[in-house]
């Protein structure tokens, strides 16, 4: 998909996530940004806890007993205020923006607005790698940047992006990183 001024658009997307990737021709030998997002917003879950714990208060209302209106909002108080922290730190999507000779911008936007911004200079990208790692017998696999004053960044570790997904954006990186050394 061609956009404004030559930018190219690839969208490429599984179940859970959806991987946009964007090069404007001009420059596609020295910027590259991708944005993973996550295509589920709230879990089901969470839907129905909300779901339930206002239909318990609307029952405490309606049986008008002050002991349980007051013991029932004070748990759906609870219950809302676990939920709303969990909420708050849901992330939206995370997109990676390198450009050869200035660095690597990872931006990590929230559900609630809120974004968080990581920079890397391109003097101290030395390499970028794959790593799988085992967690509660599950192999993870995540995209990362070796440097040599933070040893190894991992990228996109919120959207936690599958194997196919990760390949796509390291061999581009890959093939920029050699291509402007």
């Amino acid at each position: 998909m061609v956009g404004q001024s030559g930018t190219f658009w690839k969208s490429t997307s599984d179940n859970r996530l959806v991987l946009k990737s964007s090069i404007q021709e001009s420059l596609k030998h020295s910027c590259i940004e991708y944005c993973v997002e996550k295509r589920e917003k709230f879990s089901y879950t969470e839907c129905i806890v909300v779901m339930l714990s206002l239909l318990v208060a609307a029952y405490s209302y309606l049986v008008n007993s002050t002991v349980l209106c007051s013991k029932t909002v004070f748990i759906i108080a609870v219950v809302l205020f676990i939920i709303g922290l969990r909420f708050s730190f849901k992330v939206c999507n995370e997109s990676l923006l390198i450009t050869a000779p200035i660095g690597l911008q990872l931006t990590t936007t929230y559900i609630t607005g809120r974004q968080r911004v990581f920079s890397l200079p391109w003097e101290s990208i030395t390499d970028v790698l794959i790593v799988d790692v085992i967690h509660t017998q599950k192999v993870l696999y995540y995209l990362a940047i070796k440097t040599p004053q933070n040893g190894i960044v991992t990228l996109f570790q919120k959207s936690s992006p599958r194997l196919h997904f990760l390949e796509i954006i390291y061999k581009d990186v890959y093939k920029l990183l050699e291509n402007n050394r």
